[in-house]
């Protein structure tokens, strides 16, 4: 130890805690530093130039801490050393934001770009260019200083970037803030400005835009405007761009009363100005911004409401741009103002069509009662609209006396969103036939609802056979409706099949003049009778019962369907009618003798339907039992229908079986009894009928389960509750030996308060065997958000039961077996990291040393291996119990650190570093050498930029340590370091290792 870099145990430990810089945010020992306010050991880092934008896990650099904690003098000290006061706070998980690219785009801010998006609209370049350097800028350190109000600290971030020079970004951000001072009379940052050469007359260096622009931007009145103006501002100056002041104020401005465009305009800014780029006017500006006062304030100066926006092959009108946000008010503003809705842009489409394609309805309702001809684009807006599945505006397109041509009926069976027949109805209801067109194009009255509007088109009908041969589910729903219309030809042609599915999809939908139609165009065959659709082969006769649909039931029935037909699943046609709750429909099958006592392939009566059903309608009950149906017939595994009705909730069917006579106690195949349902889904209303009725409390089920077992393990905390205070015997077992205690504990989903019930109310045997024993079932307990909290309960019994010496030597006899089974547990899919359990159990480590070493590495491994541990607090606390597992050997060379690479888990890598291990050690993998940043690269790529950053920290670390044994005394300060229980190591050779690696 002469030789080595230094000889005290405290140094050693202050190395590698700096070395490792092991917390649980991430923060390098410069981030550490910052936080204590060391002044003398951040300057002592920087001298060694340790990474001054290093960032940690919270993506902030120590300018940020610094800026966020007001210390002025180490701020001082990164700004010296390079601290970028602009770089962004990273957010983790992000990328960083793209500040090249940022400044690239800063020109286009206004619309001032050549990219040409969103159908050539300066919208969405401008948006996005201003979203991606908000971004940027409201993470900054200097932007920190700014909101938290310190003056002199915003100054010296001031100071240094106007002295270190600024890119067009920067400089940009900086006119921002010394307008947002310059607003908020901030005097001591203004000063700042004016000591580096800034002024009121500033202009963007390459932009042009005049510091007047920024405070009109900024500006919630226009107190500092007309302030600016008395000193001689220029109020109609012009950026690069040539957008005005009232170009930015307009579109970008905080104001909201439209008080600062009055204060310019006074000023002798001018309206009517057009800038390089879209030819656009401040009122396309403000109408971009949807300032509906500054659109006011324009319009009222004279702005022209019909300017056309144009650039290349683009040309739209301001009312085009409104459209797009569909603000109905600033619509409305232009329409008053004299704005003509029928123009054509470049698309041959009118504003309504910028409002269709952005589903805005109120804006294409202002539209059309403000003028707008919905024929003036040739049927482009209504076809957009039938396209898009914009329901809503195609009927106001129809009910303001839209033209439906032909093809347009095409447009919505193009449609890829929702559902196409509204579409289609609404196409075929409004399409008359060419005799009638000339009688009533003149009579169409809009004072009626909009069901009757009655549009005429210049068309014939439809071949069906030709548009069923296309072969899609849309075409098919296409003709049932041009059948139901009447807008269909070619039905005698139809084979069997396409008009049985015809006549199933008219059904489906309740189209009853189009079944007459297919049923009279040809002769009706048994196959066009027994033909089904999917995905349950439903017939024709099963689609009117599950509607209820009585008269087309009965216009069938004429044509010689059969009431017998079963579809893919047995159902009869009963047995729809009584699942979807139609009396009256029940009530007409069982008058036509359909069977009462059918059983599907689940051997299911009508019965066991009617109580299925969702609307809960007695008269289908009444009317089926007084049919003669047996309430007791059970289904082929033996549920009844009071079983059914327990397991769907259907109290009010289960009080009516009841009432029947229905057997409480009724065992299915598997022994279950109603009352094991109703537990099993918490459902307290039918367990107290049941138990009114006389079901049996404790019934066992084939595996021995009670009802209070099947509560505890579904996790219905109410009804353990109610079988408690009913009397159930909580130490009943079942035929794996486990109460309903264990069972509640092993699936993990009872709460805190239920748990305790069952240990109050169940005699445990404490000196069971491991496998039955209530700690291992605890502990190996299905993952859930309270297994950690109900494994310390138990333990808490246990303590209370037995002691708490006898507690710690039970628990401590099972521990040895009970880990290696948590690590191997932890691989299920619903077990998850033992990290909520393995503290717990630390209590009780054996006292034999190679037992509880081998112990604690399992459970060491079982956290890397399953994270969990969020801040590497219990992997310390691990290690610390016994400090050789660092340095434990597994096949393959391969470390602990190295599983931590392999699993990306950054934070547990830095406690092991902190113990003494070193990143740069080797493992083998398939026989193939490989070093830890291998093993991140390869299955932890997400984890490289931070391996690598701690990499660079450790190198700068070391030489510093080696080279001058004064900075022990700061990193001790700093760091706080615990003096682990182990022998003084020496590094000097780890450190010769380092210099060449």
């Amino acid at each position: 130890m002469a030789g080595s870099a230094w000889a005290k145990q405290e140094d050693a430990d202050a190395f590698l805690q700096a070395y490792a810089c092991d917390n649980h945010i991430g923060d390098s020992i410069l981030h550490l530093a910052v936080r204590r306010d060391d002044l003398e050991l951040t300057k002592y880092l920087l001298k060694w130039d340790f990474p001054v934008d290093a960032h940690n896990d919270e993506g902030k650099t120590p300018l940020h801490l610094a800026a966020e904690l007001g210390l002025h003098d180490i701020s001082r000290s990164l700004l010296a050393w390079g601290a970028g006061v602009f770089a962004p706070k990273l957010v983790p998980g992000a990328d960083a934001p793209d500040v090249d690219d940022s400044a690239k785009n800063d020109k286009s801010a206004d619309g001032d770009s050549d990219d040409d998006e969103d159908g050539g609209s300066p919208r969405k370049t401008a948006r996005q260019t201003l979203e991606s350097r908000e971004k940027r800028k409201l993470t900054s350190s200097l932007h920190l200083a700014f909101e938290r109000g310190d003056d002199k600290l915003m100054a010296l971030f001031v100071k240094h970037a106007l002295q270190n020079g600024e890119d067009l970004s920067e400089e940009y951000d900086l006119l921002e803030y010394m307008a947002k001072c310059y607003v908020q009379k901030r005097d001591g940052v203004l000063e700042a400005f004016r000591e580096s050469g800034w002024d009121i007359h500033r202009q963007h260096s390459e932009y042009g835009r005049s510091f007047l622009c920024f405070v009109a931007e900024q500006a919630e009145d226009a107190e500092p405007v007309q302030a600016l103006l008395d000193d001689d501002a220029d109020a109609t100056v012009t950026d690069i761009g040539g957008a005005t002041i009232l170009h930015v104020a307009g579109q970008r401005g905080q104001c909201r009363d439209g008080s600062v465009l009055k204060c310019l305009i006074a000023a002798g800014a001018r309206v009517d100005v057009k800038d390089k780029w879209w030819s656009g006017t401040a009122l396309s500006a403000a109408v971009q911004g949807t300032h509906i006062a500054n659109v006011a304030v324009l319009l009222e100066a004279g702005s022209d409401p019909n300017h056309m926006v144009q650039r290349g092959e683009m040309r739209r009108t301001i009312l085009h741009l409104a459209a797009q946000d569909g603000v109905p008010e600033v619509m409305q503003l232009l329409l008053d103002s004299g704005a003509d809705p029928n123009v054509l842009d470049e698309l041959k489409g009118t504003p309504a069509c910028w409002a269709i394609r952005n589903n805005h309805i109120e804006a294409v309702k202002v539209l059309l009662q403000g003028g707008l001809d919905p024929n003036f684009d040739k049927g482009n807006g209504l076809q957009m609209a039938l396209q898009m599945g914009r329901l809503e505006i195609a009927e106001l397109y129809v009910q303001y006396r839209a033209i439906l041509k032909r093809g347009m009926i095409y447009s919505a069976r193009s449609s890829q969103k929702g559902n196409h027949m509204p579409l289609f109805k609404l196409c075929a209801k409004n399409m008359r036939s060419a005799d009638e067109e000339s009688a009533d194009e003149d009579n169409v009255d809009l004072n009626e609802g909009e069901g009757d509007w009655k549009v005429n088109i210049k068309m014939g009908t439809f071949n069906v056979p030709r548009i069923m041969a296309m072969g899609g589910f849309k075409d098919f729903e296409l003709c049932a409706v041009l059948v139901e219309y009447d807008h269909a030809e070619g039905l005698a042609e139809l084979d069997d099949t396409p008009r049985a599915l015809l006549i199933c999809i008219c059904a489906d939908k309740g189209f009853l003049n189009a079944i007459p139609r297919l049923l009279s165009s040809g002769k009706i065959s048994n196959k066009i009778r027994r033909f089904g659709v999917r995905p349950y082969r439903w017939t024709v006769m099963h689609l009117a019962a599950r509607s209820g649909n009585i008269p087309l039931l009965e216009e069938l029935i004429s044509h010689g369907w059969s009431l017998d037909y079963e579809d893919a699943q047995g159902r009869s046609v009963l047995d729809l009618a009584a699942s979807n709750g139609h009396p009256d429909m029940v009530q007409k099958l069982l008058a036509a003798h359909c069977i009462t006592e059918h059983r599907d392939k689940a051997g299911y009566t009508p019965l066991h339907y009617a109580v299925a059903s969702t609307t809960n309608d007695h008269r289908v009950l009444e009317r089926i039992a007084a049919a003669g149906s047996d309430v007791h017939k059970a289904s082929t595994s033996g549920e009844t229908p009071l079983h059914l009705a327990a397991r769907l909730k259907n109290e009010a069917a289960a009080l009516w079986l009841l009432k029947k006579g229905s057997p409480a106690s009724a065992s299915d195949r598997y022994l279950n009894t109603p009352l094991h349902i109703a537990a099993t889904f918490n459902c307290i209303g039918i367990m107290n009928a049941l138990l009114s009725h006389g079901a049996q409390l404790d019934r066992a089920a084939v595996d021995g389960r009670t009802p209070l077992h099947c509560a505890g393990q579904a996790g219905a905390n109410d009804a353990v509750a109610a079988l408690l205070d009913a009397g159930a015997d909580a130490n009943k077992k079942d035929i794996q030996g486990r109460t309903a205690l264990s069972t509640a504990i092993c699936w993990g989903q009872c709460s805190i308060e239920t748990i305790n019930k069952l240990l109050a109310c169940t005699k445990i045997a404490w000196r069971a065997p491991r496998a039955t024993h209530l700690i291992t079932i605890a502990s190996l307990a299905a993952k859930s958000a309270n297994r950690g909290a109900i494994l310390k309960c138990v333990i808490e019994a246990l303590r209370a039961a037995e002691g708490e010496k006898k507690a710690y030597r039970i628990v401590k006899r099972l521990l040895p077996e009970l880990v290696p089974e948590i690590l191997v547990n932890a691989d299920d899919s619903d077990r998850g990291s033992p990290a909520d359990v393995i503290p717990l159990l630390l209590d009780f480590l054996p006292e034999n040393g190679r037992t509880r070493h081998l112990a604690l590495f399992q459970m060491l491994l079982a956290v890397i291996k399953h994270g969990e541990d969020e801040d590497g607090s219990l992997t310390r606390r691990l290690l610390l119990l016994d400090e050789s597992n660092v340095t434990q050997a597994i096949p393959g060379n391969w470390g602990l650190q190295h599983l931590c690479c392999r699993y990306g888990r950054s934070r547990q890598l830095r406690v092991l570093l902190g113990l003494g291990l070193s990143p740069f050690s080797r493992m083998e993998l398939a026989g193939v050498s490989y070093i830890s940043e291998d093993v991140v690269k390869q299955f932890s790529p997400q984890m490289l930029p931070r391996f690598e950053s701690m990499i660079e920290e450790m190198r700068i670390i070391g030489d510093m340590c080696r080279k001058d044994t004064t900075v022990f005394p700061m990193l001790r300060r700093v760091l706080r370091p615990e003096h682990f229980t182990r022998e003084i190591i020496d590094l000097s050779a780890a450190f010769e290792k380092l210099e060449q690696t």
